[in-house]
């Protein structure tokens, strides 16, 4: 069965009709970290390491996977498996064969949860990524999660302000949108600021609102990535320390790092293939972010294609990092963005 509205997935869940293996994909990423923590709860935290597993799409052990889905929870009600960083392209004949006997003998006691590697999943131009999708709704479910509506936004920060004894009035919380972007999370955090500012009571204003929020942080995460390619690493950092102190997510910040790394990809391979900017724009699905697809056409050409394949590696390993541990965020993304600034590959050593 497929899932695309929230509150009928919240309900599934709640009443535990949602039938596993589950795959959950798509563009809101808070909102697929949130349900995936749902499905994926311990039933029995002193014997979590006996009955939870997680394993990366990316370096999948077939037989691990076998073994776990086949012993039944100890001391609990279910056992949970959770495979993330899934992306269709790696979803080979035999792999697809091989899963698809697997996962069809999943027992009831057992939550299989497969978790999309951010923006991999394309269901309407992509066959992989729609013979996926078939896949998981013939043998379970699939939850595809996509960006809420303006309208929705506005009650999230309504319903987060009144949570933090405060109430926000509609300009302001149009504001807010305008300056914080679709970012659940970031929204999330500028709210609490802003109820903290108001001392926990009262009513937030337009004018609270331009006194405590900045611009984008879209907007300021691209200029870490401008940073980083003017090679002015004291920049960078001090932009990524802002980032930090406004308590933006770092999830959010690596993700949208991420994108724009990714959109320098696309375009060194849509210049390879001799496209223009609206034709990669339309293959993308950019919309009106056709500027993003123009900037990184002119940024790709002073990079290798061993620096993009750096990159993405490096921002690859960090979003495994972030999700897989209990690292501290600001460290890894400190890490990461060092890492961004090697631009040649090393010297082997005794050359």
């Amino acid at each position: 069965m497929i899932y695309q509205e929230e509150r009928a997935i919240a309900q599934a869940i709640k009443d535990k009709s949602l039938r596993c293996p589950a795959l959950i994909y798509g563009s809101e990423e808070y909102l697929k970290q949130q349900v995936c923590s749902r499905l994926t709860k311990s039933a029995n935290e002193a014997f979590s390491s006996f009955n939870d597993f997680c394993f990366d799409f990316e370096q999948l052990d077939l037989q691990g996977l076998s073994d776990v889905l086949s012993a039944p929870p100890m001391m609990a009600d279910w056992r949970t498996v959770l495979v993330y960083n899934v992306d269709p392209k790696g979803f080979g004949a035999e792999l697809y064969k091989q899963l698809e006997g697997l996962l069809g003998q999943v027992y009831e006691d057992c939550r299989v949860v497969f978790l999309e590697k951010s923006g991999c999943f394309d269901d309407k131009r992509d066959e992989k990524s729609k013979k996926v999708i078939k896949l998981f709704d013939k043998l379970g479910s699939v939850l595809h999660l996509k960006e809420r509506t303006e309208g929705d936004l506005q009650k999230l920060i309504k319903s987060e302000a009144q949570q933090g004894g405060c109430t926000i009035v509609p300009a302001a919380a149009k504001q807010l949108l305008a300056s914080c972007g679709r970012d659940i999370m970031a929204l999330k955090g500028e709210v609490q600021k802003l109820c903290a500012y108001k001392n926990w009571e009262g009513e937030i204003t337009p004018e609270d609102v331009g006194l405590l929020t900045v611009q984008k942080a879209e907007d300021n995460i691209y200029g870490l990535s401008r940073a980083i390619l003017r090679d002015d690493y004291d920049l960078a950092m001090k932009i990524l320390g802002d980032l930090c102190y406004l308590r933006y997510p770092t999830e959010s910040i690596l993700g949208t790092l991420s994108q724009n790394f990714v959109d320098l990809y696309r375009a060194r391979i849509a210049t390879q293939e001799g496209k223009r900017s609206s034709e990669i724009a339309a293959d993308f699905g950019y919309g009106k972010r056709t500027f993003a697809i123009d900037n990184a056409l002119r940024d790709q050409r002073k990079l290798s294609d061993w620096y993009l394949d750096h990159a993405l590696e490096t921002l690859s390993r960090a979003d495994i990092r972030l999700k897989s541990s209990q690292c501290d965020g600001r460290t890894v993304l400190e890490q990461t963005v060092t890492a961004l600034f090697l631009k040649n590959p090393p010297k082997e050593a005794g050359r």
